[in-house]
């Protein structure tokens, strides 16, 4: 075995240059798809802190069709499931969103996430404290929180991991409008539990629930049905997430009438870990199937370049059999070339993964969870290390070898020709290289798919310019309404003041801020009970001040604006999107038509709302994602119980150079107001189309990447058979074929070969486009502008492979040919 390793390393010594270039081809190509598994691995493949992962679903209700498709859930609907559904083993909910509340007293006071929670919940999700206790029936019982439990991170910040920490009181005020109350910590969670993710502590949602509904009389009916929660559920063995989510809807089609509504929804069961990633993970998967790709077109490039190296040198393999050699030690010397160059590409594939997946990790969308732990040490990462070299061995060394072991020396040495190799490797070669040409297809399609996606995204219409615009969160701690107002007037006056300020305004929840807002459903005139109502559509509900639309520059389409004279004491009003009055009232004039907004509300004392007048008709905006248009309607911050707490600012310039300022401004007016972090809603708009993105640059550099290689891969293949055909292009061009002739000959038969790979991979498009469907935006998975435009480009690639080899070809010079031989 030695002495092959010896020979190996002398052969790949004498030829430099096919010994750098396929060592860094593997090191490049076995370096990114280790990088971008490392990710996967972290990110998708280990596990969650959470019980037997695979049996939990997060599960919402929907409209399919009715601009509504999602839509959260009542404790009391929770209830009903658990006894009419077959499907879980347990359910329990929590909050759709994370809420603020503030603990501490003093210099010591911070604002925290928390996440509301029914008893079962921790229970459900599998994981247990890591000290004290979980939420137990009796913690939802009264009209007030008593108990919390802390997560791992804010025990190590405010406690210093102190164990002794549960069963001493926690200061917390939930609302600026409410003094402080003393909370027992009952439990800590383990460090690696983040669910709902970012929660910093959790609190018992009934005695909430109880409290809110206590205000308005009906504590009782708010518990079961205010729709603010996700539900948490946990499959039965057997039972798949489409299983349950048809039983489920079923159900809820069954109960809806005893819920006395006309609209029944359906329901949405997804399974935990896409839930937490959304389009991450298919995204990734996707970027993870094109690196292996990737790699396959450089083991098939090495190996066709090895065995054009072979075919070059095949008179000295065939006078070293002559001389003794067995076919056995040629193969095993073949073997051990390839061995040794997997080995060296695995060394500079360590650099390339490094830098890889930095890059990665900057290039990723920032909300993707564990990003900190993707790590390339990781064991399921060494093992996918190995595992590739192992495969890039005998994928590049495999054909090499039986090239070797074929050879036929008597034939070689007699007719001074590789005549005997003609028949055998053009089969061979011919399909490495249509197959070359179809992975590259399939590739730059996928990249076509995704630049579509991404075009889509960036055509979608908005409905406000994000230039130049800043979004900062500002809550003060002031109780009652008025004094809220008078604070958000005479802010929103100081920051118009402020130097490059164009104008502010203020709303309840900004654009683009979550797949959660406020759904109400309004009833129109002429809609006397609630099973009448009950079939209009949901609508997103806004609190906006004066200036909004202007400091958004967002159209106004019919009618007026809101003014500083529309306040609680005038007639109410409000401004509907263009679709919402396309919905509401179709085919007539929306402006002075009335509804009821119901009272879906936070807490406060304004009496219900009165029949409510439509002044005005603005362009949609997309306040739940980019690619979740809804019906929008507008109050009047002075008007509306809903408390405008986001901040937006139109300037002149850098919008993040004011954040300082809006804050200063803030705390002037309330030394204790909480000021969330600014950020600028170009940024918020980009955020939001990361994912997409990252795919399209990824498959981008690996499509552009695969056409190169697809060229190189046929003009090694066209210049190996340009060898092997050296005699018979000699005799040709002596018997009068002309170069041009040759020329067009070996050009010809690329091109089939191209069209051939491009067919196929036109096939091998179509498949990919409906894996990755789930994740593209207006595009279809069969887009013909992407598989076309992929099958042109990587024809084109390889005509200007072919160039070279037909040159060659096309100057052979019959005498020299005929005396090599």
């Amino acid at each position: 075995m030695l002495p092959a390793v010896r020979d190996a390393a002398r052969g790949l010594a004498r030829d430099r240059g096919f010994t750098l270039l396929a060592s860094a081809l593997l090191a490049l190509t076995i370096g990114t798809t280790i990088a971008i598994y490392a990710v996967v691995d972290a990110i998708v493949l280990r596990p969650f802190a959470l019980a037997r992962q695979d049996r939990l679903v997060v599960i919402w209700e929907g409209y399919s069709g009715r601009d509504s498709p999602v839509v959260e859930v009542a404790l009391g609907e929770v209830d009903d499931w658990r006894q009419h559904s077959q499907s879980f083993e347990s359910l329990a909910v929590f909050g759709s969103v994370n809420l603020q509340l503030t603990i501490g007293d003093g210099s010591a006071r911070a604002r925290v996430p928390y996440a509301v929670v029914s008893s079962p919940f921790f229970s459900v999700a599998g994981t247990p404290p890591l000290l004290g206790r979980v939420f137990e029936a009796g913690d939802e019982l009264g009209t007030r929180a008593r108990t919390v439990v802390l997560s791992h991170d804010l025990w190590m910040r405010r406690y210093g991991a102190d164990p002794l920490a549960v069963g001493r009181r926690l200061e917390v005020q939930l609302e600026p409008d409410e003094p402080m109350r003393s909370l027992e910590i009952i439990g800590v969670m383990p460090a690696g539990f983040d669910f709902p993710r970012g929660a910093g502590l959790w609190l018992p949602a009934a005695p909430g629930l109880r409290e809110i509904g206590e205000r308005f009389g009906n504590p009782d009916q708010m518990v079961a049905n205010f729709k603010i929660f996700y539900a948490l559920g946990r499959l039965r063995d057997g039972v798949s997430a489409m299983t349950a989510q048809h039983e489920l809807t079923s159900v809820i089609h069954q109960l809806q009438p005893a819920r006395a509504s006309a609209a029944a929804p359906d329901a949405t069961v997804l399974p935990i870990d896409r839930y937490l990633l959304g389009p991450t993970r298919p995204v990734l998967w996707t970027v993870l199937a094109a690196a292996v790709l990737m790699l396959a077109i450089a083991c098939a490039n090495i190996a066709g370049l090895h065995v054009f190296r072979a075919a070059r040198q095949d008179r000295a393999l065939a006078t070293r059999l002559a001389l003794g050699a067995s076919h056995a030690q040629l193969v095993q010397q073949s073997l051990c070339e390839s061995v040794l160059l997997a080995v060296a590409g695995s060394v500079g594939a360590g650099l390339v993964a490094w830098l890889t997946s930095h890059v990665l990790i900057l290039a990723a969308p920032v909300d993707v969870p564990r990003l900190s732990s993707i790590t390339l040490v990781a064991p399921g990462v060494f093992a996918m290390n190995v595992g590739l070299v192992g495969a890039a061995t005998i994928l590049s060394g495999l054909w090499p070898a039986m090239f070797a072991g074929r050879l036929d020396a008597g034939s070689v040495l007699a007719h001074g020709a590789r005549a005997a190799a003609n028949r055998r490797e053009r089969r061979l070669q011919r399909m490495l290289v249509v197959s070359q040409v179809a992975v590259a297809v399939v590739l730059l399609a996928g990249t076509g798919l995704f630049v579509r996606s991404v075009r889509q995204l960036d055509r979608t219409a908005l409905g406000f310019d994000p230039e130049n615009l800043l979004a900062i969160d500002v809550e003060p701690d002031t109780a009652g309404e008025e004094r809220w107002d008078a604070f958000y007037g005479a802010l929103l006056a100081r920051i118009e003041a402020l130097p490059s300020v164009v104008s502010a305004a203020a709303i309840y929840l900004r654009p683009l801020s979550g797949p959660i807002g406020n759904d109400v459903r309004p009833v129109l005139r002429g809609q006397p009970d609630e099973r009448t109502w009950a079939r209009n559509p949901l609508a997103n509900l806004e609190s906006v001040t004066d200036d909004y639309f202007r400091v958004m520059k967002t159209r106004l389409l019919r009618g007026r604006s809101f003014d500083p004279a529309d306040t609680s004491r005038s007639a109410q009003v409000l401004i509907v999107s263009e679709s919402a009055a396309a919905r509401y009232w179709p085919g007539q004039d929306p402006i002075g038509q009335v509804l009821v907004v119901p009272a879906q509300r936070e807490p406060g004392t304004r009496e219900q709302p009165r029949w409510q007048t439509v002044i005005g008709v603005v362009e949609d905006i997309r306040y739940r994602g980019l690619t979740d248009p809804r019906l929008d309607v507008y109050l009047p911050a002075w008007q509306s119980t809903l408390r405008v707490k986001h901040v937006l600012v139109r300037t002149t310039g850098d919008p993040m150079q004011l954040a300082a300022a809006v804050r200063a401004a803030a705390r002037e007016l309330d030394a204790n107001v909480h000021v969330g972090g600014a950020t600028t809603m170009r940024e918020v708009v980009s955020r939001e189309g990361a994912p997409w993105r990252f795919a399209m640059r990824v498959l981008a550099a690996f499509g552009g990447l695969a056409a190169v290689l697809a060229a190189v891969g046929l003009g090694a293949s066209l210049s190996l058979m340009v060898s092997l055909r050296r005699r018979e292009l000699g005799i040709r061009s002596a018997l009068g074929a002309s170069p041009r002739r040759l020329r067009r000959d070996i050009l010809g038969e690329g091109m089939r070969l191209a069209a051939c790979g491009s067919a196929l991979g036109f096939l091998g498009a179509l498949g990919f486009g409906r894996a990755v469907g789930g994740v593209l935006v207006s595009v279809r998975p069969d887009d013909p502008y992407s598989t076309v435009g992929a099958a042109l480009i990587a024809i084109a690639a390889a005509g200007v492979g072919c160039v070279l080899p037909a040159n060659r070809a096309s100057t052979t010079d019959p005498a020299e040919a005929l005396r090599s031989e």
